[in-house]
C-alpha cells in the first residue's frame, strides 16, 4: 500500500472535523458558531477537507435490528493468494449487497467485514456462496454475532475531553422490527451513502418532496432507527494509524465490564466499543499518532484489566473499503443503493 501524503490540519480544521464527528448533518452555520468561523469559511474548509481526501465520507448509524437484520462479523485469514487474487476477493466482498463494513488489515486476519442477514439461514447462504468461489484461499474463518456497540467522539482531534456522549446501538441482539413506509428505505439508503446529503437532493433521488424527507427522517430518529450521523476520516492522510483490537474475556463481572467500558468511553483515541458473541467477546477501534502511542494504550489496557483479559488479537487497518450501515433497501424486493 503506497503511503498517502499527509494533510496538514490547523486547529480550526480539527474543530470542524470534531463537530462533523459529533453530528455530520450540522449546517455550516451551526458548526461556525461552535468553532468561531463564518459559515462560508466552514463550508470552504469542509469542501477542501473532502477534496484533499482528509474525509472519506459521512455516514448515518442505524439500529439495523429495527430493520429486521442481525449483524455478523466475518474474519478471514487468507492463504495461497497473490496480489491479483486478493484484489479479486476484495472486489467480490466490496460489491456484495449485504456487506455493511469491510476492511483490509495486517495481523491475525487479512480481511474483516460485517454482513447483514435476516436469519442464520440467509447468512449461511451468503457464506456458502463465498466458500464455493474462494474457500481454497481461506486458511481460517471466524464468525461473530454483534450484540451491542457504542461509537465515541474522536477527542484526539481536539486534544481535550468533551461532554458529548452517544447512546449504545443494538445490532440484532434486541430484534424489534419497526414498520416503515416504502419511501423510508431509499431515504435510509441515501443517508448511508452520504449523511450530509441535502434534503432537496435526497428528495430528488427518492421521488418525494423535501418536506416529506424531513418528516420521515425525524420520525426515524425518534424511533431510534437512526442514531447518529458521523464522520469517517481518512486516518492515513491525517497521519494516524488505525487499529482494531479483539478481546476474549473471562472472570467477568458487571462491575469489571462497566469499568472496561468506561475506560474505552473516556479514552480520547478509542472511538468504537462492541460486545460480541463468538470467538471474541469484545472489539475496540482506536486511532493513534504513532506505534509508541499504541503500545502505551495497550500497556494500560493489559495492566488495568489483566484479571479479565484472557487473550487478545491486534489488527492494524490498512484500508476501509465499505462503510454503509444500510447497503440494502427494500421496495418490493431487496436492492442495492448505487
Amino acid at each position: 500500500m503506497t503511503p498517502k501524503e499527509q494533510f496538514k490540519l490547523d486547529l480550526k480544521d480539527r474543530k470542524i472535523l470534531y463537530q462533523l464527528d459529533v453530528n455530520a448533518r450540522q449546517s455550516a452555520s451551526e458548526i461556525g458558531r461552535k468553532v468561531g468561523l463564518d459559515k462560508q469559511v466552514v463550508a470552504y474548509r469542509i469542501h477542501r477537507l473532502l477534496e484533499e481526501g482528509a474525509i472519506t465520507k459521512f455516514y448515518a448509524v442505524y439500529d439495523t435490528s429495527k430493520l429486521g437484520f442481525t449483524t455478523y462479523k466475518i474474519l478471514l485469514r487468507l492463504q495461497n493468494t497473490d496480489t491479483a487474487k486478493e484484489q479479486e476477493i476484495v472486489q467480490f466482498i466490496k460489491n456484495h449487497p449485504h456487506v455493511q463494513f469491510f476492511m483490509s488489515c495486517d495481523g491475525n486476519f487479512d480481511l474483516v467485514f460485517n454482513v447483514l442477514a435476516r436469519s442464520a439461514i440467509e447468512l449461511n447462504d451468503i457464506l456458502t456462496d463465498f466458500e464455493n468461489k474462494y474457500g481454497s484461499f481461506v486458511a481460517e474463518r471466524q464468525v461473530m454475532i454483534m450484540l451491542l456497540s457504542s461509537f465515541f467522539t474522536r477527542e484526539y482531534l481536539i486534544g481535550k475531553k468533551s461532554s458529548e456522549q452517544r447512546k449504545p446501538i443494538y445490532f440484532g441482539s434486541k430484534p424489534e422490527e419497526v414498520k416503515l413506509d416504502k419511501d423510508d428505505y431509499p431515504i435510509l439508503g441515501q443517508l448511508g451513502v452520504d449523511a450530509r446529503m441535502p434534503l432537496v437532493e435526497i428528495a430528488k433521488k427518492v421521488g418525494v418532496s423535501a418536506d416529506t424527507v424531513r418528516l420521515r427522517i425525524r420520525k426515524m430518529e425518534k424511533a431510534q432507527i437512526i442514531h447518529n450521523y458521523l464522520l469517517l476520516p481518512d486516518f492515513s492522510s491525517l497521519g494516524y494509524l488505525s487499529y482494531k483490537l479483539l478481546f476474549s474475556l473471562h472472570n467477568l463481572t458487571k462491575e469489571r465490564e462497566n469499568r472496561l467500558y468506561e475506560f474505552c468511553r473516556q479514552h480520547p483515541n478509542i472511538w468504537f466499543h462492541s460486545k460480541s458473541l463468538g470467538r471474541w467477546d469484545l472489539e475496540v477501534n482506536l486511532d493513534v499518532s504513532s506505534p509508541q502511542e499504541f503500545r502505551g494504550i495497550m500497556r494500560d489496557l493489559k495492566s488495568d484489566f489483566s484479571s479479565i483479559i484472557k487473550e487478545y488479537a491486534t489488527l492494524q487497518i490498512s484500508a476501509i473499503h465499505v462503510f454503509n450501515f444500510y447497503p440494502l433497501w427494500k421496495n418490493g424486493s431487496t436492492g442495492r443503493i448505487l
